[in-house]
């Protein structure tokens, strides 16, 4: 048998999923070390290796990923973590012997925080991932993957330490965020040299929020059969629903997107967290007759544009809001999402708005960071909104980046600057958006949030402190529509009503069917709903919104629609035409309607505007 580094030198080679996360939806794991269940519950595991080879994994990974002292001292598992990391290895060679499977010792992150890692010291550090890898090593594994760092020099330091135990492959995998940046601004291909320098043999990107991702991160890196590429990126966005990760399963799409990379010169591909046996198979099936592009090729960063401050003209003088719930009973009203941008750079941004407030918004709707992607405090943004157009906005509030007093604090200081309309929402986890080393704090969920915003607005603190006046805030809360369980979604809706909700804006819908769904279910409720509509701006977009996006759901019809068509200002204004479409049938059963302009592309949403509020 060929060796590991010889094969993927001449061909693609497909790996497994994350084991750990196929053991967790096979049942209630949660608070439990899955690393440990190499000891409590090894027929399970066998039975994980076993649906990825069965699948077509050439190369599985260790049930080990957090098998280390500080990760495995949070069970309280420390003194065994010679004997978890020697038994993983053992369940998956003893699955992979018969089907001429490689098997990879599998290592992660320390576990330890940026401040603990920060006090632990180098020495230290390579200590723990030393005394993980010798177990595996031990154990007989015939390759390292080192999965999934966020921090590239703690993933140097992993690879020196096993380079200093043994002279087998190492697979070293830098997670990444959404826009491909790293710690401290680094340079990709300048970190992959450094990598390779410490002793990695092939260098991967491990996107933790979807397949698609993967083709702008590879082209940062060089090719060649000398720079040995992998992919393993997460099935997709995942949805927090009920203290669970649910991820959608879309494996045809997964394997589509991945089949791209062995033309950029990929030669291990595999998956993440939620990429499933079925992911895996289809993947299979789709790169069995690919073969990595040999050519040398330079990794390209993209270019940076400059960032340009703008520095806003002096503020009008301010008046109170009034309140988007006196507009509805007397008029339409259309509330049009604008996200705040990346940069510095406010021009673009401010254009984009005054094109819709042209167009009759009636206000403006403002992201707390969606998919946890770091852009201008929204907050910011709705005060400059206000100065520049005396429009209204209705500012998104995530318990994702505050914890209990942070979320107070951020309330009252919007009640200070006069802004009125929050929208609450838990928030997308941290670790799936463009920081994955941050964490999420969920003192609180979206329900937890409408009774701070409701206690301020009697006059207190959640401790029972006066805080004087109460604020005005007019709660906004989310609603899914396109939930696989839709009555569930309905009584989660009724218990923020409990809680004090106001209004309602909904998950973009693309089915007029949909729209009078709401209508029946909704109506009885009383309480005043913004349907959501987001034209999509090409086929790409469409899949990419359906497949990894929690949340939207796009018609089968409506994306062979727009694949169907020539890519490019066609396929953007059949986008838009579907858009529009939508946005007649909500104004014949709704007064509100709430519209997402894609990719601050203010052009394809300012008409809609118009013809909504015109619709007789």
């Amino acid at each position: 048998m060929a060796t590991l580094l010889e094969q993927l030198s001449a061909r693609v080679v497909v790996g497994d999923g994350d084991v750990a996360a196929y053991l967790y939806t096979k049942g209630s794991f949660l608070g439990r070390s899955f690393e440990g269940m190499c000891l409590t519950e090894p027929d399970l595991v066998r039975e994980a290796h076993r649906a990825y080879l069965e699948a077509g994994a050439e190369l599985i990974a260790t049930n080990s990923f957090a098998a280390n002292l500080p990760s495995l001292k949070r069970h309280g598992l420390e003194d065994k973590a010679n004997e978890i990391n020697w038994k993983a290895a053992k369940l998956a060679l003893g699955e992979a012997k018969d089907r001429n499977a490689w098997v990879a010792g599998c290592l992660g992150p320390s576990g330890l925080t940026p401040a603990e890692r920060g006090g632990a010291g180098a020495g230290e550090l390579e200590e723990i991932f030393r005394k993980q890898a010798g177990a595996l090593i031990d154990g007989g594994v015939q390759a390292i993957l080192l999965r999934s760092f966020a921090d590239p020099e703690e993933l140097e330091l992993a690879i020196s330490a096993v380079r200093a135990l043994h002279h087998l492959p190492v697979i070293a995998m830098l997670a990444s965020g959404r826009e491909g940046t790293l710690p401290g601004g680094r340079g990709w291909e300048e970190t992959a040299q450094r990598l390779r320098g410490a002793g990695a043999d092939v260098v991967g990107v491990a996107p933790a929020f979807g397949p698609s991702a993967c083709p702008t991160l590879i082209r940062r890196l060089s090719s060649g059969r000398e720079n040995l590429l992998a992919a393993y990126p997460d099935a997709g966005q995942p949805e927090y629903s009920e203290g669970r990760y649910l991820y959608s399963d879309y494996p045809g799409y997964f394997a589509e997107r991945m089949a791209e990379l062995p033309a950029l010169g990929v030669s291990l591909l595999g998956g993440g967290s939620g990429v499933s046996p079925e992911h895996i198979r289809a993947l299979k099936n789709k790169a069995a007759a690919l073969k990595p592009a040999s050519a040398p090729r330079a990794g390209v960063e993209p270019k940076r544009e400059e960032i340009r401050v703008t520095v806003p003209d002096g503020g009008k003088e301010r008046k109170r809001e009034e309140s988007i719930l006196e507009r509805l009973k007397r008029e339409r009203v259309a509330i049009v999402e604008l996200d705040s941008p990346r940069s510095l750079d406010m021009g673009p941004f401010l254009k984009a708005a005054e094109e819709l407030v042209q167009a009759g918004a009636t206000a403006l709707t403002l992201a707390d960071n969606s998919l946890a992607i770091l852009r201008v405090a929204n907050t910011a943004a709705a005060t400059l909104l206000r100065e520049r157009l005396g429009v209204t906005s209705v500012i998104h509030l995530a318990c994702r980046d505050k914890n209990l007093i942070g979320l107070q604090s951020e309330l009252m200081g919007l009640a200070a600057l006069g802004h009125r309309h929050v929208l609450a929402l838990t928030g997308d986890p941290s670790k799936f958006g463009d920081h994955p080393g941050a964490t999420s704090v969920y003192d609180v969920n979206s329900l937890g949030l409408i009774d701070l915003i409701r206690q301020l607005n009697e006059g207190r603190n959640s401790a029972g402190r006066e805080v004087g006046k109460g604020a005005e805030f007019v709660i906004g809360v989310a609603f899914n529509p396109n939930s696989k369980n839709f009555d569930a979604q309905v009584r989660k809706l009724e218990r923020k009503m409990e809680h004090g909700a106001h209004f309602v804006m909904t998950q973009p819908v693309y089915e007029k069917a949909m729209i009078r769904k709401m209508k029946e279910a909704l109506a009885p409720l009383g309480i005043p709903v913004l349907v959501g509509v987001m034209p999509v701006i090409s086929a790409r977009n469409a899949e990419f919104l359906h497949h990894e996006v929690p949340g939207i759901s796009i018609p089968d019809e409506v994306r062979a629609k727009i694949r169907s068509l020539p890519e490019g200002p066609a396929q953007a204004e059949y986008g838009r035409e579907v858009a529009a479409g939508l946005a007649r049938e909500v104004a014949q059963h709704f007064r509100g309607i709430y519209l997402i302009t894609p990719m601050v592309r203010s052009g394809m949403t300012a008409p809609i505007v118009k013809e909504f509020l015109q619709t007789k």
